[in-house]
């Protein structure tokens, strides 16, 4: 009896021992499994928009500006002629030598609101003529430019003869038929048409204020300026 207890004792300690070394399946740790990988695909910042150079600023080149050449003077022998033409017809008209220029005061020249050169004024234009056709002054191109003061156009006869001349009934339209009015004088004295060109520039060139009577009396006005013809 005391051997098979023995026996037991010996077989049970044996048995704690292997488990103890060895454990049971069931007391085991179970391995931990590994962990699926997971493919991560690289994320790629989207390209950078290469930026745009501003254009350059265009410099614009200045312009040339090339001076009107001096008028070329006028020979003695037409000037003195002209001043004998203004002693004979005082206060008609103002000569500059130097420029070249003819200044006829409108209102020694035309009646009020009138397209009409009056008869004195039209005597000395046409004196005018058969002085500019000399031999020495004859290659000499007129431009002829009608002004006026700030005064409108308000008589009737001069807003319809200013409409049958197909003008504007305006200081323009009074400029510019006054200035053919002169040209048509100077061409029956024997100007050629193809030497002159008129324009009216209305009340837009003023030579004195238009505040007093003086002023506008000087700024209406019918102006020639001899030029060298272009050829």
């Amino acid at each position: 009896m005391y051997r098979i207890r023995e026996v037991v004792t010996v077989v049970l300690t044996v048995l704690l021992v292997c488990g103890g070394l060895t454990g049971c399946a069931c007391c085991r740790p179970r391995p931990k499994p590994f962990p699926e990988t997971v493919m991560v695909e690289p994320v790629t910042a989207p390209p950078r928009p290469t930026p745009t150079p501003a254009p350059a600023p265009v410099v614009e080149p200045e312009p040339v500006v090339t001076p009107a050449p001096e008028p070329p003077p006028v020979p003695p022998a037409v000037v003195a002629a002209v001043e004998d033409l203004d002693q004979r017809y005082p206060n008609l008209f103002e000569f500059d030598r130097d420029k070249g220029m003819f200044q006829f005061r409108s209102d020694t020249t035309f009646d009020s609101g009138s397209t009409v050169v009056k008869p004195r004024a039209r005597a000395a234009l046409e004196k005018l003529a058969e002085i500019l056709n000399n031999d020495q002054v004859r290659d000499r191109a007129l431009t002829i430019v009608g002004h006026t003061d700030t005064d409108r156009v308000a008589k009737s006869a001069t807003i319809a003869t200013l409409r049958q001349l197909g003008k504007s009934a305006d200081n323009q339209g009074l400029s510019e038929a006054r200035a053919e009015a002169v040209a048509e004088v100077l061409r029956g004295g024997g100007i050629d048409a193809g030497r002159m060109t008129t324009r009216g520039v209305g009340q837009t060139q003023p030579i004195a204020e238009n505040r007093t009577p003086e002023g506008k009396a000087r700024n209406r006005r019918v102006t020639i300026y001899l030029a060298t013809m272009d050829r």
